[in-house]
């Protein structure tokens, strides 16, 4: 009996933190009008959010009418976690805040050998600790990742191949570590609101890899050996001798990544793939005609791709971003023709594809930020009624 009371507390509590997240700060009186708690419940729920620092009140409401004025309320502003976007070329850090906010803190240059970038990443994480306070560090990987074992199966742009984070990472913290698309599908699925109905979807994440993070049923699919999703290293090309990072020929991403496009261009400025695709972006919204046929041969390629997984997997939204994120409307346009005319009528019927919500701090960053934060809550809300 005490065991159904706890947990019905803290299901409450989560409902209560869930309607903050996904439709904003609101009053004690909206909170309980919409979660369908009692006022007096809501009003005991919430002080103890606020004693624990998740809830705190950020204004008064605004009413014209006589009597007092009802405590707005929203997640605090509490740093929980050190993030991190390793990128093929470039790394991205960021200290993520319970109330969503993320603060860019620093990009570098991915080292090579994955001792010095773990070693260069826990120099950076002890500095932040000057500063915030957290004990999570989460991590977004290129590739495959062992989300409980904490270990990088196998990021093949990276040539990193069964690394243990946790003994390359040491320190008093709680690591968390997952697939880029996968955290950018928790990122989209948890801050887009056309999604807010959504069970089924995937992202597609391009950049000098393309990877995909799969959702079905409202939660992201990891597969038996965590390599669910792996879609861009389907064959699409059977006749090509064309040898990829992972081993093998034809996979897609030799025809979808940024290096695909930035190698059909020829000579482009930039110190790595992602600085040569961004002028190959900007080329084309000065009306470069090379520019421009270049990347629609590209969303030629990547839709072919998508095509496949349309119909094997039948999402009802299909998001693009990574280096994509910035490319011009006629892009997803482009897209989503192809798409609607190369794959199965049924599988197309009610499908939306377009372009990611989130540009600065990446969708790869932003998932970090949201794992990192559901793992926070889960910590507290069930310690706090215990």
């Amino acid at each position: 009996m005490k065991h159904n009371h706890i947990s019905m507390k803290a299901g409450n509590k989560r409902n209560l933190i869930e309607l903050l997240i996904t439709t904003g700060p609101k009053t004690r009186a909206n909170l309980a009008r919409e979660s369908g708690l009692a006022p007096s419940a809501v009003t005991r729920l919430i002080r103890e959010l606020m004693e624990d620092g998740i809830v705190s009140v950020i204004q008064f409401e605004e009413k014209n009418e006589p009597g007092r004025k009802g405590e707005v309320l929203s997640l605090s502003e509490k740093p929980v976690a050190a993030v991190f976007d390793i990128g093929v070329t470039k790394t991205s850090l960021g200290i993520a805040f319970l109330n969503g906010k993320i603060d860019v803190v620093s990009h570098f240059k991915t080292p090579r050998s994955v001792e010095e970038f773990f070693n260069f990443a826990l120099e950076k994480v002890n500095t932040m600790r000057n500063v915030y306070n957290f004990d999570i560090v989460s991590f977004s990987v290129p590739g495959i990742v062992n989300c409980e074992t904490k270990e990088i199966i196998l990021a093949p742009n990276l040539e990193w191949y069964n690394v243990k984070i946790t003994e390359l990472f040491s320190g008093d913290f709680e690591i968390l570590a997952d697939n880029e698309a996968n955290l950018s599908m928790m990122a989209e699925a948890r801050y887009a609101t056309d999604l807010l109905n959504v069970e089924n979807a995937v992202f597609v994440i391009v950049r000098e890899g393309v990877g995909t993070g799969v959702m079905i049923d409202g939660k992201v699919v990891r597969g038996n050996n965590f390599s669910a999703g792996e879609f861009g290293h389907m064959i699409v090309s059977i006749d090509s001798q064309q040898l990829c990072h992972c081993g093998n020929k034809g996979c897609w991403e030799l025809f979808a990544s940024i290096r695909w496009a930035n190698q059909r261009y020829g000579l482009l400025n930039g110190n790595n793939h992602i600085d040569k695709f961004e002028e190959l972006l900007s080329l084309t919204k000065q009306g470069d005609e090379k520019a421009k046929s270049v990347l629609m041969e590209h969303a030629y390629n990547v839709a072919i791709g998508i095509v496949n997984i349309v119909n094997g997997v039948n999402p009802e939204v299909v998001i693009i971003g990574g280096s994509l994120s910035s490319a011009p409307d006629w892009y997803f346009s482009k897209v989503e023709e192809i798409v609607k005319e190369r794959a199965l009528k049924m599988a197309v019927k009610d499908l939306k594809i377009r372009p990611t919500i989130f540009t600065e701090p990446s969708s790869n960053l932003v998932g970090a930020a949201v794992y990192a934060i559901e793992r926070y809550l889960d910590k507290v809300v069930s310690y706090s009624v215990s």
